[in-house]
């Protein structure tokens, strides 16, 4: 059914990137998300903005183009600030939490080593 998967990987600058990877044959394809997983299903010529770091797969038939939010400074420096512009018909998956906010909750619970 998905056909293209959007995997948020670190860039070399430190911040979010995008990397694609396409996925096609028959089977079952096993994937690894933070949160729910949210279905938008577009209507022709329908549009949907997602921030690259919620996005987890979509249709071959929707169309995308990556753009940026905010300055290019903040961009260029942290490689935040990217969202996926989608354009229907087809079907969009999307995550409910990022790998950022994910760490944000779990970092002040992780107990602090005595140094022993």
């Amino acid at each position: 059914m998905f056909h293209e998967l959007g995997q948020v990987a670190k860039s070399f600058l430190g911040g979010e990137g995008l990397v694609m990877l396409r996925v096609s044959d028959t089977g079952s394809a096993l994937l690894s998300n933070y949160g729910a997983i949210y279905e938008v299903e577009l209507g022709e010529s329908e549009t949907y903005i997602v921030d690259t770091g919620h996005l987890v797969a979509f249709d071959e038939s929707v169309q995308y183009r990556v753009k940026k939010v905010g300055g290019l400074k903040s961009t260029l420096l942290s490689g935040e600030g990217l969202v996926c512009e989608f354009t229907g018909p087809g079907n969009v998956m999307i995550q409910t939490r990022s790998e950022d906010s994910f760490l944000a909750w779990l970092i002040p619970h992780l107990p602090i080593g005595s140094g022993e």
